[in-house]
């Protein structure tokens, strides 16, 4: 997922339907595997292909496939090796494919990944890693530190902590335990998008139990393929997390093929994006233990 049209959720702020919370992700002298790309920062690692780079490359736990830059295939020489189904919010687009012989970052390589290309002008990034690539290795967010870390060993839980039960798709998609008033969700966490997003059955539940906060505005969803899709923006209440309580959360609201892809069309369920994520210190993905850790700030 990528940008959405931010008027509307300017207008939830301005009437003060959505709460300010802390900044985090201040300048650190800390070596630089993470770089804030856009006012949504989102997160990057460095990462080498076919033994160049280090190139700017963002892990989406929410795409099944990964993608490199039309710019960086042509600069590294990769030859197109046909076409591929890229599945987006909007729908499936058939886009280019390269073979990369080596991807890696960090201790953590691939061998003969196949790759969908895109211009750079879409992905804002070099690269994107997809869940093919990544694997069941763990994978760190620091965004107090500025920092992402693949594969290696994750910090425990502490008071300050929330451990969230997970579990882990054949697919690699990874889902927690969350709800909002009355309803349990389907959740996963997709550090690729830049907002957290519902689909229809999640608006009408928030509805039936009384948990929609201020009107709903009209905006669009834009897909890293292009693609423009209709979606309203909204506030709910609370959404609970495991043992944590989040208090009005902004949403929006679409039919996103996301839902479709995954199976989750008729369920309520939920994107967490980047605009939660970044609301606290840490974020760990541990598929090892089958949690979800959000260390809240001090």
């Amino acid at each position: 997922m990528d940008d959405i049209e931010r008027r509307a959720l300017m207008r939830l702020i301005a009437a003060g339907a959505i709460a300010p919370g802390a900044a985090f992700g201040q300048a650190s002298d800390a070596p630089d595997p993470l770089k804030y790309l856009d006012t949504a920062q989102r997160l990057t690692v460095k990462a080498y292909v076919n033994g160049q780079g280090p190139f700017d490359f963002l892990v989406d736990t929410g795409a099944s496939s990964s993608v490199i830059s039309t710019e960086l295939a042509d600069q590294l020489g990769l030859v197109r090796t046909g076409a591929n189904k890229l599945h987006s919010i909007a729908g499936v687009q058939s886009v280019a494919t390269a073979r990369v012989e080596n991807l890696t970052v960090g201790k953590r390589s691939r061998s003969n990944t196949t790759v969908s290309v895109l211009p750079r002008s879409l992905l804002r990034m070099d690269g994107v890693l997809g869940l093919e690539w990544l694997g069941r290795a763990s994978l760190l967010l620091d965004f107090q530190r500025q920092k992402m870390v693949v594969g290696e060993g994750l910090p425990l839980s502490d008071s300050q902590t929330v451990a969230v039960k997970s579990r882990l798709t054949r697919s690699g998609l990874m889902l927690i335990d969350a709800f909002i008033p009355d309803q349990r969700l389907i959740a996963f966490v997709d550090t690729g998008s830049t907002t957290s997003v519902g689909n229809p059955p999640l608006l009408e539940a928030a509805r039936e139990g009384k948990s929609i906060v201020g009107e709903l505005s009209d905006t669009e969803l834009r897909s890293v393929t292009g693609q423009v899709l209709a979606a309203r923006a909204t506030v709910v209440s609370r959404l609970m997390l495991g043992k944590l309580t989040l208090r009005n959360i902004p949403l929006l609201i679409g039919q996103v093929h996301t839902f479709d892809y995954w199976g989750f069309r008729d369920e309520p369920a939920i994107v967490i994006g980047i605009d939660i994520l970044k609301k606290f210190q840490t974020v760990a993905i541990d598929s090892k233990r089958g949690e979800v850790r959000f260390r809240v700030p001090d």
